[in-house]
């Protein structure tokens, strides 16, 4: 059994120090300790974590480390750890590092940029991710807790940190220090952190992973696309079928059928609408024809027989019929699992002894619509 590997997450902005914060707050308070810190900020957000939480001449994260994990192991953190946002450049089209967030156009490659890391991240089932909307612009942790939506797992965590009023404003104060020092807030005045507070304040994550569709559950996708999906599966079901280039539309999204496939899933549509359901068990010789013209592409079916082969027995044969009419509704199932996701389910051929039917109580019969 692979052992998991913990992730924290963080976007940050001006003030690295909710990477310690969230870090001190998981530690002592849940006991848990990151195998490895991943920070996505602008190229001056991340040259200022670098140099706040890193370089030797301040340390900050190596001085949590002394104080709250010295015998180890440390959570890996150093210069790979950053993923600085960036946009194409014009006209070579080169990535060039954001200084700051100032247009739409940012804010999209910011987006994106998010939801390709949590992407990444998630597709492995042996990882397990802290993700800390705490830092950056409000925007930033906006994004970061969408994406954990659309992508977290059970096993993945959202917080925010909660720290005391007047240690907000300190640029010197990063985490309690098991020995107490004296930092400065507003108008330099002079606070003790043994008097600091650092709390986690975890956000529960609505999981919407499970509807996405099946091809972006496997490779990532732009922010807005996945918006636009999520979307649509709000809105009316519908179905159109178009028997000149065999052409199928479900919810306005093209499906890849075979021939064979499709020819049933017309006939299917066809019949549910007319009378509520197809029987299998009283295929009329028209409808043995039509599947013959429409239904002729050599793909096998599962007793190893060309498709077009297992249609010639339908008169004859009630074995090979229900095998052909199995392997179709599987098919079709997968095609329309992998480009509509949960929303899928409504438009699947289900089957009852011997009758097939989409299911009307979901898609309207007026909705399925039929074109030359």
């Amino acid at each position: 059994m692979n052992q998991t590997r913990k992730i924290l997450l963080c976007v940050s902005g001006m003030s690295p120090q909710i990477v310690t914060e969230t870090l001190y707050a998981l530690v002592t308070e849940k006991n848990w300790i990151p195998d490895e810190i991943r920070v996505l900020s602008t190229k001056e957000g991340c040259d200022r974590a670098k140099a706040e939480l890193l370089h030797e001449s301040r340390n900050m994260f190596g001085k949590f480390c002394d104080d709250y994990l010295p015998q180890g192991p440390r959570p890996r953190f150093d210069e790979n750890s950053f993923v600085t946002f960036s946009r194409s450049s014009e006209p070579s089209g080169n990535p060039v590092a954001l200084n700051d967030i100032v247009d739409l156009e940012d804010s999209a490659q910011v987006a994106d940029t998010i939801a390709k890391e949590v992407f990444e991240l998630t597709k492995d089932e042996n990882t397990e991710i802290h993700a800390s909307i705490a830092g950056g612009r409000k925007s930033m942790g906006f994004l970061l807790g969408y994406a954990m939506s659309l992508y977290g797992r059970p096993q993945d965590r959202l917080s925010h940190v909660l720290i005391t009023a007047d240690f907000e404003s300190s640029r010197d104060f990063y985490f309690p220090p098991k020995k107490p020092i004296i930092v400065h807030g507003r108008e330099n005045k002079p606070l003790n952190t043994e008097n600091a507070k650092v709390m986690l304040a975890e956000i529960p994550i609505l999981h919407l992973r499970h509807r996405l569709p099946k091809d972006m559950q496997k490779k990532s996708a732009s922010f807005a696309d996945l918006i636009a999906v999520m979307n649509r599966s709000m809105e009316e079901a519908s179905i159109e079928l178009r028997l000149a280039c065999k052409q199928v539309k479900c919810h306005g999204i093209d499906i890849e059928l075979s021939n064979s496939n499709f020819a049933f899933y017309y006939l299917v549509a066809k019949k549910t609408k007319e009378e509520g359901f197809f029987d299998m068990d009283s295929l009329t010789r028209d409808e043995c024809i039509f599947l013959k013209e429409y239904g002729h592409d050599a793909v096998y079916c599962s007793e190893n027989k060309l498709e077009y082969e297992a249609i010639d027995l339908f008169e004859d044969k009630n074995k090979n019929r229900e095998s052909f009419f199995r392997d179709r509704r599987n098919q079709i199932k997968t095609a329309l699992n992998d480009r509509l996701g949960i929303v899928a389910k409504i438009y699947e051929v289900r089957s009852k002894k011997s009758k097939n039917f989409i299911a009307v109580d979901s898609v309207d019969e007026d909705l399925i619509v039929f074109c030359d």
